[in-house]
């Protein structure tokens, strides 16, 4: 549930977050809030503030989720094609307790300070609408992650320079949850988590386990073929299968002591690196503790690179727009789609 702080909260959300706190009104005492959060895109906000609260809020509920479902109908007819929308894509880091977060409970998190930080974080179109907040690769839970990636969707611009968001941002974040940069890409570019390619990884080997690891991660990197133990499914039934990794390690290289990797990440072949380094030093992956991911590879998006494809197409939607708001006497005259449209009596 994204709960909005009553300091930095948009005015209607903070209005209604202080009439959930002082009990259940009349449904028709919330009219004139429930308007200006609709004008303000917030009815999906208000009604995740909701979503725990006891019985007697059934009726406001009732009301709040027939109007979420109008605003997520309207949303979802002019989505492709909304002017306003932004795309911001966010590095951030992640240390101390937020390690601790699974992927759900850590973008939460995020979308919880981008919402407390006053930007308009838009919702969703799943039939449950949630903030359109997406992360990259996760995190194994407990590992540090240095260069982490977010896409988080806003509903118009921010309203400030890109540059100070960070800031922003991190005023209302939890500890541990860092945003260090922001920028904003079209909205039809690929989701960051298609664009993963690699993660680095950085392990501080202890002293007693040095020698031991020197000697089999040498070994590792030598070897053309290296398997490990999995449990997972096989024909239907679960056990424990024997999977090939040494293709998934790109390179190893030791510095005093830390040894740092990198490992490629591809559909169904993202190695958790603690279990990797347990099967590559033949002890136990709950041991493996000083690791944390130094950052992530984002290969070139396809899209981009393909811009005339996926671009709106801006002079299509003008002649829409023109032939939808004259009359009749229009006459169109058809013609290959660089030949200008002929518009007359």
């Amino acid at each position: 549930m994204i709960e909005a702080s009553r300091d930095s909260a948009p005015p209607p959300l903070k209005a209604f977050q202080d009439m959930v706190s002082a009990g259940p009104p009349e449904v028709a005492a919330l009219d004139p809030v429930l308007k200006r959060l609709e004008l303000d895109g917030q009815l999906e906000h208000a009604l995740a503030l909701l979503r725990l609260a006891g019985p007697a809020w059934e009726p406001v509920r009732a009301r709040l989720r027939a109007d979420v479902a109008t605003s997520r109908a309207r949303r979802m007819n002019r989505w492709q094609t909304d002017p306003n929308r932004r795309t911001l894509r966010l590095r951030f880091a992640v240390s101390g307790p937020a390690c601790v977060q699974h992927p759900p409970g850590l973008a939460s998190q995020l979308a919880r300070a981008i919402l407390d930080a006053g930007l308009p974080l838009a919702m969703g179109l799943e039939k449950v609408p949630r903030p359109a907040l997406h992360l990259g690769h996760p995190l194994p839970l407990g590992v540090p992650g240095r260069g982490e990636f977010a896409d988080a969707v806003l509903a118009h611009g921010a309203g400030m320079p890109l540059a100070e968001l960070p800031g922003r941002i991190n005023a209302h974040a939890p500890a541990g949850l860092a945003v260090i940069q922001c920028e904003i890409v079209p909205n039809y570019a690929s989701p960051v988590s298609e664009l993963c390619r690699s993660a680095s990884w950085r392990w501080q080997c202890p002293a007693d386990l040095l020698e031991r690891a020197l000697f089999s991660t040498a070994e590792f990197m030598a070897s053309e073929r290296y398997e490990m133990e999995k449990t997972g499914k096989t024909g239907g039934h679960k056990g424990v299968k024997r999977v090939e990794i040494r293709s998934l390690v790109e390179g190893m290289a030791w510095t005093d002591g830390v040894l740092a990797f990198t490992t490629r990440i591809a559909s169904g072949q993202a190695p958790n690196p603690q279990k990797l380094l347990g099967a590559i030093l033949g002890v136990d992956p709950a041991g493996i503790d000083s690791l944390e991911r130094t950052g992530l590879e984002l290969a070139a998006d396809p899209r981009l690179l393909a811009a005339d494809r996926y671009e709106p197409k801006l002079h299509n939607m003008f002649e829409d727009a023109v032939l939808l708001d004259a009359g009749s006497h229009i006459r169109i005259v058809d013609g290959d789609d660089d030949d200008p449209i002929i518009l007359g009596g």
